[in-house]
């Protein structure tokens, strides 16, 4: 794991059945009364239901993105292999951009569940309580946001990257991606996203930063709840937890980043459970969380692919290159 930090926030994750969801807004969420707020007489549904269906969305898209990539990690170690194969290129490709346009939606479904609890505008904007915690979620979606609106309105497609290299003896193949742009007629990495020494980022690293995303949010939203007064009930009996099945999905692919800041550097997540529960993260994918990074420094590259996709038109594309290479430790 990352080293403890006091400046860094940290999250439990329990893979044991029954242990508490790590997303801490869901708890608060479930003790509400479902007329809570005025959520039903602005023809929404209850807190938890937006919660709940708001988060599935994003947890499946990611899901369905890790499967993909997962396949492509065992499919080869040689880009020659890899180069062809088209057809899963833009299955990673698609559940990416769902999973980035799922993700910037939830934070509108979040202002939603928030501005619930006030009977309109107006009243929400005067409360301290909410004006704090949406200047808290602006804070975590920046990312995400931005290269949402650039797919989106900018035609900033992702393109993938893959990149031979032998650790310490062992052969593998990592797999990056970068945001197309336009500039002065030629076809490479988005300026707005990628300067000359940030080309690549790392596609695992971009799942984290999803799953750490959901949980910066969560803990926001849970810190409004606090502030809500709200007729509370007994708990109903929790729904299959599909957060926990993406941090499994997750941490059974490698963690390492290319010119990217991976996300454990500002957020340390712990993930523990009991053998049963733990049994699932093994993926025998080198770099995985259980069958770790070696400690080794030795390291070579071979050869690497960065497709980009003909227009029938555009002529000149720029050659994509990483600047660096950091394997992420988990212990």
């Amino acid at each position: 794991m990352p080293v403890p930090s006091q400046s860094k926030p940290e999250y439990r994750i329990n893979l044991s059945s029954g242990s508490p969801n790590p997303l801490e807004a869901y708890e608060m969420l479930r003790s509400f009364l479902p007329n809570a707020g005025h959520h039903l007489t602005q023809n929404l549904r209850p807190a938890l239901g937006i919660y709940n269906t708001s988060i599935s969305r994003v947890c499946e898209k990611t899901i369905k993105c890790c499967e993909h990539l997962e396949r492509y990690f065992k499919t080869s170690d040689r880009v020659a292999v890899l180069r062809s194969n088209t057809t899963i290129h833009k299955l990673i490709i698609d559940y990416l951009e769902l999973t980035l346009y799922a993700a910037a939606e939830h934070v509108d479904d979040l202002r939603l569940i928030a501005k619930g609890f006030f009977q309109n505008q107006a009243e929400s904007q005067k409360s301290k309580s909410f004006r704090a915690f949406d200047e808290s979620i602006k804070t975590h979606k920046s990312l995400i946001a931005a290269s949402a609106n650039a797919i989106k309105h900018a035609q900033a497609r992702i393109r993938l990257y893959s990149l031979e290299f032998r650790h310490d003896g062992t052969p593998t193949c990592m797999h990056g991606y970068f945001i197309e742009g336009v500039s002065n007629g030629v076809v490479g990495p988005n300026q707005i996203f990628h300067d000359e020494n940030k080309q690549v980022f790392s596609i695992t690293s971009l799942i984290w930063e999803v799953i750490t995303f959901l949980l910066h949010t969560s803990r926001s939203l849970n810190e409004f709840l606090k502030t809500v007064e709200a007729a509370k009930e007994c708990q109903p009996p929790e729904q299959v937890d599909t957060f926990k099945k993406l941090v499994i999905a997750a941490a059974r692919l490698p963690l390492y980043s290319f010119d990217d800041n991976h996300p454990f550097a500002r957020t340390r997540v712990i993930i523990d459970g009991d053998a049963a529960s733990l049994e699932p993260l093994k993926s025998r994918i080198y770099g995985s969380i259980t069958s770790k990074w070696s400690k080794s420094d030795r390291g070579e590259f071979g050869d690497f692919f960065g497709g980009y996709e003909g227009d029938g038109v555009t002529r000149t594309f720029k050659i994509v290159q990483p600047a660096a290479l950091h394997v992420q430790h988990w212990d």
